[in-house]
């Protein structure tokens, strides 16, 4: 049965027509209707994206506040680790404050020390011998030298000339350190006397054995019997 059969039976009624521009209480409804649903539908849509907007919002604030908490996590445990280069004692406890400057002046002594000597020996070649140090125990239980010396060999030459040559080497053997100490000073002396006493000796030998001058006369005459090197003898002494 159709709708149009139905309305056929009631004669020669037929009901209004309604248009879009009807204004009978019921169109207007109808159209207030029909436009408010698209408003509180996009007022949802509105709010939905607002939530979700703030969701996001929240989770980045506690993504940064993981991301703070793990620095700071990292920067703690940085802080309680220990440095492994700090020195120790011989039974692995760090060293104090005290015992740390000790073997910072220990070290920079024993660094002074070998460079002292092994200038002695750089200059001193042949004449020169092998170095011989002190130690010291510092607190981490290492030794430090803390003093030293080299044997050098003051050798009389057979001829002036070769003594000359030698003592020559040894004074420069003697002061070849930045900052020679008084032992070294006493060896360059010696060796410039022995230096001195080789040049008399060769002008002797030029001039035919000329006779002595009184100041060389009075030292002779005041050496102890002995005590005057022989060409070809060795005088050790130590710088």
């Amino acid at each position: 049965m159709s709708i149009s059969s139905i309305s056929g039976g009631y004669g020669a009624y037929a009901p209004p027509m309604h248009g879009a521009n009807c204004q009978c209480p019921a169109c207007q409804q109808l159209r207030a209707d029909a436009a408010g649903v698209p408003a509180a539908a996009g007022t949802a849509v509105q709010q939905a994206g607002a939530a979700a907007a703030t969701g996001d919002a929240s989770s980045n604030r506690s993504g940064s506040g993981d991301a703070d908490s793990h620095s700071g996590g990292a920067s703690a445990s940085n802080s309680q680790s220990v440095n492994p280069a700090t020195p120790k004692s011989p039974d692995g406890k760090p060293l104090n404050e005290a015992q740390q400057k000790e073997v910072s002046e220990l070290k920079s002594r024993d660094t002074d020390v070998r460079r002292h000597e092994a200038a002695h020996q750089a200059a001193g070649g042949s004449l020169a011998g092998a170095a011989s140090f002190t130690f010291e125990q510092g607190p981490d239980g290492k030794q430090y030298a803390i003093g030293g010396e080299v044997p050098i060999q003051v050798s009389r030459g057979g001829t002036p000339e070769e003594t000359i040559r030698n003592a020559q080497t040894v004074r420069a053997a003697a002061l070849a350190p930045s900052d020679p100490s008084g032992q070294d000073r006493a060896v360059a002396a010696e060796a410039s006397q022995i230096e001195q006493q080789a040049r008399v000796e060769l002008l002797q030998k030029q001039s035919g054995k000329a006779p002595l001058s009184p100041l060389e006369k009075a030292q002779q005459a005041n050496a102890p019997a002995g005590s005057q090197a022989k060409p070809g003898q060795y005088v050790d002494t130590y710088a």
